[in-house]
């Protein structure tokens, strides 16, 4: 009776610690996401109070531009790194390490040719004189910024194959921070060039900083990297392919919006989507940490067969964040106006209806927070590329609808965050069809034998 006691307490208290660990790593991650994104508000409120709406609609479509130019280039291997690389790891000391950097060097190769050619199209436009010269240098400076940032994402994985999301997200607090100082002050004194120039040196840094750390990272938990050649593990190629397409297809579908945005309503359009976004954008930033302590978890669930650690996790994780959706909703009803007239200014209190609905649909997508994840840890990717290719497709479509039907920006904006409602709204019961056809193939709960020889707990729990 004593044995067993001791050895039920002991679990409890392993389950009070790994509870206290996963808390302080989303704490970590949602503080520095909180932090980016009222970073990032407070910068483009300053931004639109200096240039106006028409030159900070300049700026932002010259970022979304950027932004989707180099979705068509980045190949996105954080997500075939944290899917192959604990692979890896099993088959022997520093395997693992040796295909992270291996891939991590890919994608640093893959953003500078990506920068080279676009600044070549960029110089092409301007001599062919399909560009301005103001906009030459707003798109020139924003193409290489995002160049610049390609390879954080490789960087960010490392910190997750590692478990150290808490460590990166007191890195990512830390150079929010200092980033959005020097934006600032390059766009008090230098107006919008400045800032955009600004920009390109902060990412420089903050890849800098993350990759280098990040390397390390993976060398502690993994090993130096092994020697010898080595090929690269079966379905890495077709997982990467899919995997980049619907990472693609899921940046697309909001940054292509802005684009078309600018192309069918004026940057004036541009910048109220932005303002009236900035809640919801906020909310987001506040929940996307649980898809990145969610993916590490699933796809060890899904490696080891235990299809109700998956269920389990999902919903769990639906009802939490749902329910935090309904009551942020709820409190944000008499305080959008004020916040954004505090904020913006007094011209722009008549998107604080557009806003709420706009945040009212990241709410619902934060309840399925998880799909972002789900399929690729499942080694599905190819799910989530259509998943998304046609709901970026609808979301594309209304926007365009709602030009063609309605006049001003103010009101095209409101039609357009109504029907992107409607669409989230059907989004989220299809990542429910799609969490129970995925899960089918998975047998139940289990009880897997660690690469260290331990058993892990079969009911999926936090270790």
């Amino acid at each position: 009776m004593q044995v067993t006691r001791r050895r039920q307490h002991a679990g409890q208290a392993g389950k009070r610690r790994s509870w206290r660990r996963h808390l302080r790593t989303f704490g970590s991650l949602t503080a520095a996401s909180q932090i980016e994104s009222a970073l990032s508000f407070a910068t483009t409120a300053v931004l639109i109070r200096i240039a106006g709406s028409t030159g900070a609609g300049e700026v932002l479509f010259a970022q979304a531009v950027a932004t989707v130019w180099f979705l068509l280039w980045d190949p996105r291997f954080e997500d075939a790194q944290q899917r192959f690389v604990p692979v890896e790891r099993l088959r022997g000391h520093g395997c693992g390490t040796r295909l992270y950097i291996r891939l991590l060097r890919l994608d640093v190769a893959a953003g500078v040719l990506a920068t080279l050619v676009g600044v070549v199209a960029v110089l092409a436009a301007a001599a062919t004189g399909w560009i301005s010269g103001d906009r030459f240098w707003l798109f020139l400076l924003a193409l290489l910024a995002a160049g610049a940032a390609t390879p954080s994402g490789s960087a960010s994985s490392g910190f997750a194959i590692a478990d150290q999301l808490a460590r990166l997200g007191a890195i990512r607090l830390v150079l929010a921070v200092v980033g959005c100082l020097g934006t600032l002050a390059a766009l008090l004194v230098a107006g919008p060039i400045g800032y955009l120039a600004a920009t390109v040196v902060m990412a420089l840094v903050s890849t800098s900083v993350l990759t280098t750390r990040a390397c390390r990272r993976v060398r502690e938990a993994c090993g130096s990297p092994a020697v010898g050649p080595a090929a690269l593990p079966v379905g890495l190629v077709p997982f990467l392919v899919k995997s980049s397409a619907a990472g693609s297809v899921s940046l697309a579908s909001d940054t292509g919006l802005s684009v078309l945005a600018g192309l069918l309503g004026g940057p004036t359009l541009v910048t109220y989507l932005r303002i009236a976004s900035a809640p919801g954008r906020l909310f987001s930033s506040f929940v996307s940490p649980v898809a990145t302590q969610l993916y590490p978890r699933l796809a060890q669930a899904s490696a080891e067969g235990r299809r109700s650690a998956v269920m389990r996790d999902t919903l769990r994780c639906s009802a939490l964040i749902g329910g935090i959706g309904v009551i942020t909703v709820v409190i944000a009803t008499p305080l959008v106006g004020p916040l954004l007239t505090l904020v913006y200014g007094d011209g722009y209190v008549m998107l604080s209806t557009t806003a709420l609905v706009l945040l009212a649909g990241a709410a619902l997508r934060g309840g399925v927070v998880w799909g972002k994840v789900l399929p690729p840890a499942l080694g599905f990717p190819g799910v989530r590329l259509a998943f998304l290719t046609v709901e970026g497709l609808c979301q594309l479509g209304a926007l365009v609808g709602v030009t063609q039907i309605w006049v001003g920006a103010s009101l095209v904006a409101l039609a357009f965050a109504w029907s992107s409602l409607g669409l989230l709204a059907l989004s989220t019961v299809g990542w429910f069809v799609v969490l129970w056809f995925l899960t089918r193939t998975l047998p139940g709960a289990e009880i897997p034998v660690s690469p260290r020889g331990s058993k892990a707990p079969a009911d999926g729990s936090f270790a």
